[in-house]
């Protein structure tokens, strides 16, 4: 969530910052390589993955694992970057580029909002108005957010918070009113409507329902007009809640950033339950097998299936590559 000016960390902006929860290494994952392509001719990957190698480091190595699953299931390349590779330059930027995108997985928002420095942040900026893309989920998202409106006990008292990338110039608010934050402990598959109307959700074949693994992301408030906008899905408040705070509200959306590519996730589809195509069963910081998810209408195959159908519609576009339809999980 936002930082503080001074880069001082509070104790309440730690609570904020769990929200979505969670060796410095240019370290090359399953499949990674020099990418191919005219478009990035200095790209030694398709992707940099976020990730700084040490406790409190603000990212969920779980969502991390899922994440590294998926990018070998469908060929994506990656190499590992950390807060200091960034802060240094290490993304490159126009034809120097080294990555087609920025990855950021969920976390705690705060911690690498204060371990990205100003530097690092320019370079960032640069990197995807240069051309180069970014995908940020739930921590991620909250990262890209110049105003951070914060809920903390789902009471509809907001805290606003200033945080310093900017990558989307309005605000990110949250959670759900239905799923507050209560200390992490209140995570749940929630259902999203899909814009079906929307062109890449017509080519992946989403369902106009479905839901995705939710714990405190935002929905997204603009301010002024966004190049290219688009909403991919929005929250959808289940029957009977007496905190409808966020109901319509954009939870997904993808927009352009100069030349380059952002997508916000408010949600962690990359997850799946009831799987380990993901190679996670969830253990730190919630358990899988001791929550009751909720399912609606849909079996948890079909959940699993369209979480990562719109993943990897995102990585597709973030890798430049035609989006597709995934009709079934890898291995089934």
């Amino acid at each position: 969530m936002p930082r503080m000016t001074n880069r001082v960390l509070t104790t309440v902006v730690v609570g904020i910052a769990i929200s979505c929860l969670f060796p410095t290494s240019m370290n090359a994952g399953p499949g990674s390589g020099r990418a191919n392509g005219n478009d990035c001719p200095s790209c030694v990957a398709d992707f940099a993955l976020y990730d700084p190698s040490y406790e409190d480091d603000g990212v969920w190595e779980e969502e991390v694992t899922a994440l590294k699953a998926m990018f070998a299931a469908y060929g994506f390349t990656y190499k590992i970057i950390s807060a200091k590779e960034i802060n240094a330059g290490s993304l490159g930027s126009g034809s120097s580029r080294k990555y087609r995108a920025l990855i950021e997985p969920g976390g705690w928002a705060y911690y690498r909002n204060v371990l990205v420095k100003s530097a690092g942040e320019n370079y960032i900026r640069s990197f995807i108005n240069s051309g180069g893309n970014y995908v940020g989920f739930c921590a991620g998202a909250w990262n890209a957010c110049k105003i951070v409106s914060w809920d903390q006990n789902g009471t509809g008292s907001y805290q606003d918070y200033y945080y310093d990338l900017k990558l989307f110039t309005g605000t990110g608010k949250g959670p759900l009113g239905w799923l507050p934050w209560e200390n992490g402990t209140n995570p749940d598959l929630d259902e999203v409507k899909i814009n079906t109307g929307n062109g890449t959700m017509k080519k992946i074949g989403i369902p106009a329902k479905t839901r995705f693994f939710y714990a405190g992301g935002p929905w997204f408030i603009p301010s002024g007009t966004l190049s290219k906008y688009e909403v991919w899905a929005r929250a959808s408040k289940p029957a009977g809640a007496s905190n409808t705070d966020g109901d319509g509200q954009p939870t997904i959306v993808k927009y352009a950033y100069g030349s380059g590519t952002v997508i916000l996730f408010a949600y962690h589809p990359e997850i799946l339950i009831d799987s380990m195509v993901d190679n996670v069963k969830l253990s730190q910081y919630y358990k899988e097998d001791q929550i009751d998810w909720s399912t609606g209408t849909q079996t948890m195959d079909q959940i699993n299936l369209q979480s990562w159908n719109i993943v990897h519609a995102a990585l597709q576009i973030a890798a430049k590559k035609t989006v597709t339809k995934i009709t079934k999980l890898p291995g089934e």
